[in-house]
């Protein structure tokens, strides 16, 4: 039995991850956070990008759809219509948007060695509780060498 010659949704995760390293992003668009796998740290208050999975599959041409997620944290001391009220739940849609458009530039007709990405969605800007986050989807594309 030949051996499988696959790769896990986590391992397509770390190829994104990896190639956000690689072209900067995090000096790039000055980042306060991090890169991260699945989940953003608990109560982290900063930016952070969260890499997760949507869908993937095993066929021999691999495709899988990724999220790209953005956190940003939300503007503060927002004025109201209410006097000495003031509304914290605004999301910073021009940060969100600097970094996003980083990232898609980056990812965008990405070719590495055994992978590619594109484009599925160019940004949407989505509630989360009291704070927002900008979802970018990339189609990830693998070969397995293991399927004739």
């Amino acid at each position: 039995m030949s051996e499988r010659l696959f790769k896990s949704a986590i391992q397509a995760m770390d190829d994104i991850h990896e190639v956000l390293n690689l072209a900067d992003v995090v000096s790039n668009t000055s980042l306060t956070g991090e890169i991260r796998i699945l989940n953003q740290r608990l109560n982290s208050e900063k930016e952070d990008i969260v890499i997760n999975t949507i869908v993937t599959n095993a066929s021999q041409i691999a495709e899988g759809m990724f999220n790209i997620n953005i956190h940003v944290p939300s503007l503060k001391n927002q004025p109201t219509n209410t006097p000495n009220v003031v509304d914290n739940t605004q999301p910073n849609i021009q940060r969100m948007e600097s970094i996003g458009r980083e990232i898609m530039s980056v990812v965008d007709g990405f070719r590495g060695f055994d992978f590619s990405l594109n484009l599925e969605s160019t940004g949407e800007v989505i509630p989360n509780g009291k704070n927002w986050y900008y979802n970018i989807v990339v189609r990830y594309v693998y070969l397995r060498t293991d399927n004739n």
